[in-house]
Parts: structure tokens; sequence; C-alpha cells
């Protein structure tokens, strides 16, 4: 089941179609009509994989509790289609992770007018979101299992093969990430690179070379 915003009810300010709200949403609900659309599909009681099309947050809590699965995919482009296809069909394992935090509901938040950083994003909100940024599942069984700040042993469970996404976060950040490629029952280790080693790597990068 596709459900989702457009740029008419999104945007940036200035946007001609979204002129009345300067390209801002009021709130962060799908539009009235997809949700009863979707309680509606959802009391038939069949399994519904819910993709949701949207450029930013929607609450998916009704979604989140009964849908057999969720796939966000954003504004997708061109080939999105095929893509979507590929992932639905098990041609290939999602695994992209959230780039912002999903709220449960505007009232988690703080008042649109003020502009500190209290209770927004991934780094300053302390309550529960409903997906935490960075969130992504695939079809494999990953496990993560870190020695060191640094150095994490990743481990693929299961017989499914698949891209994944290791963060590292420093003080509530997002420091690093790598992306790898995990073949069935297979394990690996990665090391990201200290402070120091980065300005290293910068130095030798960017030196002359001697003539």
């Amino acid at each position: 089941m596709c459900l989702g915003l457009s740029p008419l009810l999104e945007g940036e300010e200035g946007d001609a179609y979204n002129g009345a709200d300067s390209g801002d949403r009021k709130d962060i609900s799908l539009p009235d009509i997809q949700q009863q659309l979707l309680c509606a599909i959802l009391d038939t009681e069949k399994p519904v994989v819910l993709v949701n099309v949207s450029g930013g947050c929607v609450d998916l809590r009704q979604a989140d509790e009964r849908c057999a699965a969720i796939l966000q995919c954003f504004y997708p482009g061109a080939e999105g289609g095929n893509a979507l296809a590929d992932i639905l069909f098990g041609r290939v394992s999602p695994s992209g992770r959230l780039p912002v935090t999903f709220y449960r509901t505007v009232e988690d938040l703080p008042p649109f007018t003020d502009y500190s950083m209290k209770g927004r994003t991934y780094r300053f909100f302390d309550g529960k979101p409903l997906y935490p940024f960075g969130h992504g599942l695939t079809y494999a069984d990953i496990k993560e299992q870190w020695t060191d700040p640094y150095t994490v042993r990743v481990k693929n469970a299961s017989e499914t093969a698949t891209g994944y996404s290791i963060l590292r976060y420093e003080n509530r950040a997002l420091a690093d990430f790598k992306h790898i490629w995990l073949d069935g029952h297979t394990e690996t280790e990665v090391r990201f690179l200290q402070e120091n080693e980065n300005k290293r790597q910068t130095r030798s990068a960017h030196s002359c070379k001697e003539k």
C-alpha cells in the first residue's frame, strides 16, 4: 500500500504550490483521507506492507503497530519504481538508514518559534522517537559487537547477503560511517580511523612531492 505526501503538501519557502504555509507542514500526520483508507485496509486483517513517500518525518504510529512492514522511500526519482520492486520482491536486501528522526507527534517538539536546538534532532531530542535517526533494517540477521570506540565486529547470521551501513557515534553525534557488503553466514572486522589518523592522512594527501 503506497501512501504519503507530495510537494503540494511540503516543500521550501517560496514554492508556489505550497505558498499558504511557506512550504512547511502544520503537523506530521498523513492526510485524513489516507488515514481513513489505511484503517479500512488494515481492518481486512490481511498483511499490509506500507510504502511511505515523503520528504521528511510522518506520523506512522498506527502503521508501526498494525502493518507487517514499512518501507520509507522518500522521493525516489525516475528509477525508484524499479528499486522499490527489487526490495518488495526480495531481489535485493534494503540497507538504507534514516537521515532524520521520525517523531511520534508534534507535541514531542518545542514550539516552532523556538529557535534553540533543545528537543530537536537526534542529538538534542530526549524523548522516545518512533524511529530514531540511523534506523534501518535489512532482510539479513546482522549483529554488531564493538570491541572499542573505533572497532566493530559485524556478523551476518543468516543466509541472506546484504549491504550494511555501520554508524559510529561520538558524544551523541554521528562521527563516521562505513557501508560494507556481507555474504550469508560471514563476519568481518571494521575499523574506523581515529582523529589523529585522519589528520595524518589529510596532511599526506595534500603534501607536495619532492623534486
